[in-house]
């Protein structure tokens, strides 16, 4: 029988305060055989003091690791130490607090679609904070997003900006999978390549990860029914975010853009070289 596990990972910042996502995870209703909270030994970005580790909940399971990967250590750790094994692993970020129903509905959508991988949100390569650049993939149906139009924004506005719907407006593919939504991989969808991240690109998993399952030839699929949207944490640390960091002149969008090149050049995939010729910088 499939196990299905729950990986995750934090850094130094949030040790305090990332109790409040673990309660979320050990409220699911799925069936769960393990939660693993995956830290680094040494990270690129912080120092702390191992007695300051994160005290986790009895039915997680801290794992110390000696790499940081950056933020794809929530899955890839995973993925090693369960290579060979009939497992599903669902990944998420740490501060988010996701609805009791999120990991079942991960169990579903992959039973319908079985050799994709899974996720709830997502984006497609020709988006603004990715390519920008009009390629477009093959598979169909395509996942479909909300227009951020005038109507939209006026409705956010009422709101005093209380609704936030998903981006997405109907299940599909997806070129790239985010992870602050979740996302159900399997080990050996991995393989060892996926560990040697060139320098940069650590700093944007949701493009890692998803160029890893291009080149490997593994569809993503985004699923939005019933999906309910994930709340940011009560306990945000705003200086542990990545969105906010500019590292060897890359902030967000430009390591994106960074990332997708080196597919697009190393392996050939989403338009190639000639994509990327191209693209903006």
């Amino acid at each position: 029988m499939t196990k299905l596990v729950l990986s995750l990972t934090t850094v130094p910042p949030r040790f305090g305060v990332v109790h409040e996502n673990l309660a979320g995870l050990l409220r699911q209703t799925a069936e769960i055989a393990e939660i693993n909270l995956y830290v680094a030994r040494r990270y690129r970005r912080f120092e702390y003091d191992p007695a300051d580790l994160p005290k986790v909940p009895e039915g997680v399971n801290l794992r110390l690791i000696d790499d940081d990967l950056g933020p794809a250590t929530k899955v890839l750790p995973a993925a090693r130490d369960y290579r060979g094994q009939d497992v599903q692993i669902l990944f998420a970020d740490d501060d988010k607090v996701y609805d009791r129903g999120w990991a079942q509905r991960f169990v579903e959508a992959a039973k319908r679609h079985p050799g994709h991988a899974i996720c709830e949100e997502g984006g497609w390569l020709d988006m603004p904070h990715y390519a920008a650049d009009g390629w477009r993939s093959a598979r169909e149906p395509q996942a479909q997003f909300r227009k951020k139009d005038w109507r939209y924004r006026l409705r956010r506005a009422a709101s005093l900006g209380m609704w936030k719907p998903s981006k997405a407006t109907t299940s599909g593919y997806v070129d790239i999978l985010e992870g602050w939504g979740g996302a159900l991989v399997r080990p050996e969808f991995f393989d060892d390549a996926a560990f040697d991240i060139p320098d940069v690109l650590w700093t944007v998993d949701d493009v890692w990860l998803s160029g890893c399952l291009e080149r490997r030839g593994i569809p993503i699929w985004l699923n939005s029914e019933d999906k309910i949207r994930s709340k940011g944490s009560s306990s945000e640390v705003k200086d542990a975010a990545l969105r906010n960091l500019v590292y060897q002149g890359h902030d967000r969008i430009k390591a994106n853009r960074a990332c997708i090149r080196y597919f697009r050049e190393t392996y050939g995939i989403w338009g190639g070289a000639q994509a990327a010729a191209t693209a903006p910088e």
